[in-house]
């Protein structure tokens, strides 16, 4: 189950709600432990479990910095993707998993994308190679 409203401004931005099959405690967990990632298809990854920590995901195709690290509710960081130009300003993710009848309801916020071509890859890349892959992991 996915939402989205858009934002249209200088900076591009969206926000999905989507539930996975599991605890927010396995979730959390599944989104930042990098032999889990690789496990879903995330690919090799780093997600240091501290705010400054590094942040590398999909072999690293994209870089960033863990801005929030709230155990089991909260994790966010910033996105640079290796195809934008060098002197891009990262985006923004942030993550909040909240406790659903049917696991946890992932709210997922990304901030600060470019264009709104960029904005609406980058909505639907989510659902396709992080939130669907994730579930399935649960529900496998």
């Amino acid at each position: 189950m996915s939402t989205a409203t858009k934002t249209t401004s200088k900076n591009y931005s969206f926000k999905t709600t989507y539930v996975v099959y599991a605890s927010p405690e396995k979730v959390f967990e599944a989104l930042t432990d990098s032999s889990i990632i690789a496990t879903w298809g995330g690919g090799l990854s780093i997600v240091e479990h501290k705010k400054g920590g590094k942040f590398e995901m999909f072999d690293g195709w994209v870089k960033g910095e863990v801005l929030s690290f709230i155990l089991d509710k909260e994790l966010s960081y910033s996105w640079l993707p290796a195809e934008w130009k060098k002197n891009s300003t990262p985006s923004v993710v942030l993550f909040k998993l909240k406790v659903h009848p049917a696991g946890t309801e992932i709210i997922l916020e990304h901030t600060g994308l470019p264009t709104e071509d960029e904005s609406n890859k980058t909505e639907s890349g989510w659902v396709d190679f992080v939130l669907e892959p994730l579930n399935e992991y649960f529900t496998s």
